[in-house]
């Protein structure tokens, strides 16, 4: 009777059993699913970048939009349709078009526009004229199209030293590369004058202006 005694567990030793069963089985539990973690399974910056092998985390375990690229302008664009005019021998802000754009530190700006013009009156060398303002950034208001008596002409932006007139061929166009030095804010719009007497009238005027990096 007593050799068949030592051979059952106490009560004390039952229930600290029961005890260590439950455990493993709570802690079995924690982490449900294959292979998954859950965000509330880890503490707060447990894990850091040395704990986890190269390889181990796959590109299809990152969520489509998980990482996205800094937000940047990319095109601005504005237009006028007209008609506008002006005898004005300075220039003349006739309601734009106008753009803003964010430039980053070291970023550039290209700008792009096309007018219709069209003198009116005045003698032979009369011209009506479309300059790019940009307050901080373009001393003045440059000058970038030109347009002489006749019929209505269209301009656009060319680049290149001297070649402020603009051009009349779509081909030869291009966009004018600005570097401002502090990062920040630019507005870009159109402004007209005329030369030489006469009046000018100015329609279907449009603008772009971008960030490059």
């Amino acid at each position: 009777m007593e050799q068949r005694s030592r051979g059952l567990l106490s009560p004390a030793m039952l229930v600290a059993l029961i005890a260590l069963v439950a455990a493993l089985a709570g802690s079995a539990v924690a982490l449900p699913g294959k292979s998954s973690v859950k965000s509330n399974d880890i503490a707060k910056h447990a894990v850091k970048g040395r704990n986890i092998a190269r390889g181990a985390i796959k590109d299809r375990a990152i969520k489509p939009l998980a990482v996205r690229p800094p937000k940047i302008d990319l095109f601005q664009t504005d237009g006028l349709a007209g008609p506008v005019s002006t005898a004005s021998a300075t220039p003349a802000e006739l309601g734009g078009p106008s753009v803003t754009v964010n430039v980053p530190r070291t970023g550039l700006v290209a700008v792009y526009a096309r007018v219709t013009g069209q003198v009116n009156g005045g003698g032979d060398n009369a011209v009506g004229q479309v300059h790019l303002n940009a307050p901080n950034l373009l001393a003045g208001s440059p000058r970038i199209m030109e347009f002489t008596k006749g019929a209505p002409q269209i301009r656009y932006t060319v680049p290149g030293p001297g070649d402020v007139g603009g051009v009349a061929n779509p081909t030869r166009g291009g966009f004018l590369v600005f570097s401002p030095i502090n990062p920040g804010k630019y507005t870009f719009s159109l402004q007209y004058s005329q030369a030489g007497a006469g009046a000018a009238t100015f329609h279907n005027a449009g603008i772009w202006a971008g960030v490059m990096q």
